[in-house]
C-alpha cells in the first residue's frame, strides 16, 4: 500500500513539473484571445523594437552608400526613440588627409541648428521670470532703435525669435561678416529696410534674431555662453558643447571643415571666426554626443532641465512659411503645412507634426529633425559644404520611418 502512495505522488510530481514547462497561455492571454486579440508568447520579440532595428539598419545602409558615393569626409548621427539613443554611427575623418577618425565627442559647427537652442533659453528665461515672450525689446534694452520709432516700440521678443520682426530677410548680415560685437550688430540695423509689420510675414533672420543675448545680458548679467553653459549644456550634461571659436579652437578633437570643387574634390579650409558674433543664430558647437542628449532634452524626456510648457511654446507654430519652398522642397511630397515656431521649423508631413532645422557656414552642413508624437529624431552633423546626403538625410528617415508597415 505504501508502495502504491508513494508511486502516485511520484507520478503526479512528474505531471505537474510538465504541465508548469509548458507553453499553454495564461488567464490573461486566454482572455486577450476571447476578446478578438493576439496574445503574445513570452520570448516572443516586441514588433516595433523589430521594426526600429530594421529601419536603423536599412538607414545605416543607405547613409554607408552615400558616404561614399559622395566621398564625404566624414559625419555623424544619432536616433533617439522613446527617450533612448538606440543608434550613434560614425564615418570619415575629422580632415581628408589626415588619420583622425570622426568619433561621439568630435566636435562639429552646429549654424543654424544653434537657434533652436537660444529659443530654448528664452524659454526658460521666462519661465524663470527674468522676461516675457511679448516683452517689447525696448524694455530690455533702452538703446535699441530701428528705422522708425513706431517700428521699434511694437517689436517683441517673440518677433524676433520667429523671424516676423517686418525686416528685410536677412538684414545686418554684411555687419555680421564684419565681425562686429552681437550689441554693435544690433545698434547697426536702425538702417535696416522696414518692409511690413511685426507679426504679418516671415523673413528669416541672423542679427536681430540674436537680440535674445543682449537680452540675456541685461536681465541676468550673463554672457549668453555663460547662459547656455548654466542653462542647458552643463545641467543636460552634454560635455564637449561651446560656444565661441575660442572654444572650437582649443578642442583637438574637431571637425575641420571641408568645401567641394569639381576640380579637386572636397578640400579642408580653416574655421573661420564669422558668425560666433552672432551666437543665438549660428554660434553653438557639438559633439554627436552632445546632440543625442539636446534631442532627448527637446524630445521632452529632460523636464528637470528644461520644462514641458518652454517646449510647448517654442514648438507652437507662429507664422506659415509655405512660400519658403526653396529651402524644404526635398519633403514637399508628403509636405501640407509649414510653419515658423520659435527658433524651429514645424512641418506637417503626411499628417505628423515634424520639429526641424538645418544648418550652414562654411564647411559644416548640420541637420536635426523629430516628431515628438511619436517619441521619435535624428540628428546628423558634417564637416562638408553643402551636400546631397546633408540635403536629404532627415526627410530620408523619415520616409523610412512612416513607410506602410509590412506584417511579418
Amino acid at each position: 500500500m505504501v508502495k502504491l502512495v508513494l508511486k502516485w505522488i511520484f507520478l503526479m510530481s512528474l505531471f505537474l513539473i510538465f504541465s508548469n514547462c509548458n507553453n499553454n497561455p495564461s488567464e490573461a492571454d486566454l482572455r486577450l484571445i476571447k476578446e478578438g486579440q493576439s496574445a503574445r508568447l513570452i520570448n516572443e520579440p516586441d514588433p516595433e523594437e523589430v521594426r526600429m532595428r530594421d529601419l536603423i539598419q536599412q538607414y545605416d545602409t543607405f547613409v554607408a552608400h552615400k558616404f561614399e558615393e559622395l566621398d564625404l569626409p566624414g559625419l555623424a548621427y544619432a536616433i533617439v526613440k522613446d527617450g533612448e539613443i538606440v543608434s550613434v554611427r560614425t564615418y570619415g575623418v575629422q580632415q581628408k588627409g589626415k588619420e583622425a577618425l570622426i568619433d561621439e565627442h568630435t566636435t562639429f559647427r552646429l549654424a543654424s541648428i544653434s537657434k533652436g537652442f537660444a529659443a530654448t533659453i528664452a524659454g526658460l528665461l521666462v519661465d524663470q521670470g527674468y522676461i516675457g515672450w511679448d516683452d517689447k525689446v525696448t524694455t530690455h534694452l533702452p538703446n535699441f532703435e530701428l528705422r522708425t520709432s513706431s517700428h521699434t516700440d511694437s517689436l517683441t521678443i517673440r518677433h524676433t525669435l520667429s523671424h516676423t520682426t517686418g525686416l528685410k530677410e536677412y538684414s545686418g548680415v554684411s555687419l555680421i561678416n564684419k565681425d562686429l560685437s552681437c550689441a554693435n550688430v544690433l545698434r547697426g540695423l536702425k538702417s535696416a529696410k522696414i518692409e511690413a509689420k511685426p507679426a504679418k510675414v516671415f523673413a528669416y533672420q541672423n542679427a536681430i534674431f540674436s537680440a535674445i543675448s543682449e537680452i540675456g545680458r541685461a536681465t541676468t548679467n550673463l554672457s549668453y555662453g555663460s547662459l547656455l553653459d548654466s542653462m542647458i549644456f552643463n545641467p543636460l550634461g552634454m560635455e564637449d558643447a561651446s560656444s565661441s571659436y575660442k572654444s572650437m579652437m582649443a578642442n583637438q578633437n574637431r571637425a575641420i571643415p571641408h568645401v567641394f570643387s569639381s576640380k579637386t574634390g572636397w578640400s579642408s579650409v580653416d574655421i573661420r571666426k564669422k558668425w560666433y558674433n552672432v551666437g543665438p543664430a549660428a554660434g553653438v558647437n557639438a559633439s554627436i554626443s552632445d546632440m543625442a542628449i539636446w534631442l532627448q532634452a527637446m524630445l521632452g524626456h529632460r523636464p528637470n532641465v528644461i520644462p514641458e510648457k518652454v517646449l510647448s511654446e517654442i514648438f507652437q507654430p507662429h507664422i506659415p512659411i509655405n512660400e519658403d519652398s526653396k529651402y524644404y522642397e526635398t519633403w514637399a511630397p508628403g509636405l501640407s503645412d509649414a510653419y515658423y515656431g520659435l527658433g524651429w521649423r514645424i512641418f506637417n508631413y503626411k499628417k505628423h507634426k515634424i520639429v526641424y532645422h538645418g544648418g550652414f557656414v562654411r564647411g559644416y552642413r548640420p541637420e536635426i529633425g523629430f516628431c515628438p508624437n511619436d517619441d521619435v529624431g535624428i540628428v546628423f552633423l558634417t564637416n562638408a559644404s553643402k551636400n546631397e546626403l546633408s540635403t536629404i538625410c532627415v526627410h530620408a528617415f523619415f520616409e523610412m520611418y512612416f513607410a506602410p508597415r509590412v506584417s511579418r
